[in-house]
């Protein structure tokens, strides 16, 4: 694997968070026109506007990076370019915890009020369940994917993960059956992803917290990562203990991926496609791919929960954002499945 110098990855890194930054600021300058009309307004908008905007482009800014983070682990850690946290099944324990925070929460408020405190965890505490079912789901896929010796074995990994997010999305739609009709169509919304200006601050600061806690732990892991991408015997004669950073790539990919789902809910794609845009366009190199796919990731989202906030009145209201990353990259994933070459 041929590395990069250190001013050219200097150069990659400055130039990745410049475009990250004016990207932000023009999605905050971008927003429906006035109401029924098709019109997109350009321009920063008045100050309690503004806010509203900044918490939601701020919320696709860190689901999209926490997704763009897991999708690098995984894709390492498995040696596999169609691997995600949606395959792994970490996307599917996460969101039933949401769902079931969701399905069960105004139960508890009730039995709550009087309790400011604990009204207060009730609304902003989605991102618990949601840390909690990715860590069951990645401990049932870790266990199931350990082979004797207590080594993950990747082919293992990736049919675990695909019974476990079978088994997840039959949850959901048990818990979807669990609420009033009138509530389905939220969940509906939520089911594909969406972004929203009244996502509490306290919510987007708790999945902030929990991607950069992710992000500062995969930093630490790229040049194992790149040697770990050699065969296991290249990779064990040079000092690396593959079974730890598996497990820590494995769990820190779980942390990302409930970040992400507690404030914009289940976006599929995001965490394939980045990895392999900045992979063609840089180079394979882990300790740079950990800069850029957050990056690029987070720019993706952005760039699409503004398309569909400023086209609400193309589609008769506003599409989830998932719709949009799924038709981006659902063909992406194809051309992946039939691509000859070898990967990396």
């Amino acid at each position: 694997m041929k590395m990069i110098t250190t001013g050219r990855f200097q150069t990659i890194m400055v130039s990745a968070i410049a475009v990250t930054v004016l990207v932000f600021m023009l999605c905050l300058a971008i927003g429906p026109g006035a109401p029924g009309s098709r019109a997109i307004a350009i321009g920063f908008p008045p100050s309690d506007i503004l806010q509203l905007r900044l918490t939601r482009v701020g919320a696709a800014a860190i689901a999209g990076a926490a997704l763009g983070l897991a999708g690098v682990l995984l894709q390492g850690l498995l040696r596999n370019p169609l691997a995600d946290p949606f395959v792994l099944g970490i996307s599917s324990g996460s969101t039933v915890g949401v769902m079931a925070w969701i399905v069960f929460g105004e139960a508890l408020s009730e039995s709550c009020s009087g309790h400011p405190w604990l009204e207060e965890l009730l609304a902003n505490g989605q991102a618990i369940p949601a840390l909690a079912g990715a860590g069951a789901a990645t401990w049932l896929v870790f266990l199931l994917g350990r082979r004797r010796g207590g080594m993950l074995d990747p082919m293992t990994l990736i049919l675990s993960g695909v019974v476990i997010s079978t088994i997840g999305g039959a949850l959901v739609m048990l818990l979807n059956n669990l609420v009033p009709y009138g509530a389905r169509a939220d969940i509906l919304d939520y089911m594909f992803g969406y972004i929203s200006e009244g996502t509490s601050h306290t919510l987007v600061w708790l999945a902030l917290l929990a991607f950069l806690a992710a992000w500062a732990g995969a930093l630490t892991l790229g040049g194992a990562m790149n040697i770990a991408s050699l065969s296991d015997a290249e990779a064990h004669s040079l000092g690396i203990k593959l079974s730890s950073l598996r497990f820590s790539s494995f769990a820190l990919a779980a942390l990302a991926t409930a970040a992400s789902i507690t404030v914009a809910g289940p976006i599929g794609f995001v965490g394939l496609i980045s990895p392999h845009v900045c992979r063609g366009l840089f180079g394979p190199d882990h300790r740079q791919l950990l800069i850029t796919s957050p990056l690029s990731a987070a720019i993706f989202l952005m760039l699409s929960d503004t398309f569909v906030r400023s086209t609400g009145a193309w589609f008769n209201g506003e599409l989830p954002v998932g719709v949009i990353t799924a038709l981006c990259g659902g063909p992406f994933f194809l051309y992946l499945l039939t691509r000859r070459r070898t990967w990396m």
